[in-house]
């Protein structure tokens, strides 16, 4: 586990370093240079596909200021080459002005994008070719609310308390690939930010899935407070 970390770590850098160039205009982003970091970035996949799948992994958790609003908003943005990859347009509808909680709320921004990036990831999957995933980020009283909303094959009504069930998937995605952990994590990340996560079907077709975060009122240092200090392992089978 440690030499693959230290590998992903490598390839990563070398991705990191190779955009913030191209962004800094230190560098042209010419066909060679993009297949470069594109080399390592399936390098990484790679060495992912060889850690253990029999173990999960607790991580470490740094909570500060961030301005949420804008972190979704640019994981929003982040994941429109995996959309566009799978023919599915992304339309995002945010706040004209964000508010100062929101601004400067007391989150984790890892674990907050990872609630974001994984909530896409399903959306995207499971929504049919051509079709739209619409993102709402806006402020609803005393809570910032994330709502992802695709046009899949929604979730059946015996199947609605089980699917933030760690490796739980149902009927109607069971042919496309997946894991039937992300949504685990999502209801895992959103709960120790003090915040709710809930599913619905759309009338017209498809399934929304609608995230509140506290941002006043008691702290997300609260709940925060109590999140694990240092990486722990356990088997899945005991979560």
């Amino acid at each position: 586990m440690r030499t693959a970390i230290h590998e992903i770590r490598n390839q990563l850098a070398v991705a990191v370093a190779g955009i913030e160039a191209f962004l800094d205009r230190k560098m042209e982003p010419t066909d060679a240079r993009l297949h470069g970091i594109l080399y390592a970035l399936h390098e990484i996949d790679a060495l992912v596909d060889d850690l253990p799948r029999d173990r999960t992994i607790e991580f470490e958790t740094h909570a500060e200021a961030i301005d949420v609003c804008a972190l979704i908003g640019a994981v929003a943005a982040s994941m429109e080459g995996y959309a566009l990859e799978h023919g599915i347009r992304l339309r995002v509808h945010q706040c004209s002005e964000l508010h100062p909680e929101c601004r400067h709320y007391f989150g984790d921004p890892v674990r907050i994008g990872e609630i974001v990036t994984n909530v896409l990831t399903n959306a995207v999957r499971y929504t049919r070719p051509d079709g739209v995933v619409e993102v709402d980020c806006h402020r609803d009283g005393t809570a910032l609310r994330f709502t992802v909303s695709d046009q899949g094959p929604g979730i059946r009504e015996s199947e609605r308390e089980r699917i933030f069930e760690a490796g739980f998937r149902g009927a109607g995605v069971a042919h496309t690939a997946g894991s039937g952990i992300g949504l685990a994590v999502v209801k895992d990340y959103v709960e120790r930010h003090g915040g709710t996560v809930h599913a619905d079907n759309r009338i017209q077709g498809g399934a929304t899935f609608t995230i509140r975060l506290p941002v006043t009122g008691a702290s997300c240092g609260d709940c925060l407070a109590a999140f694990p200090t240092a990486p722990r392992e356990d088997d899945v089978n005991s979560r």
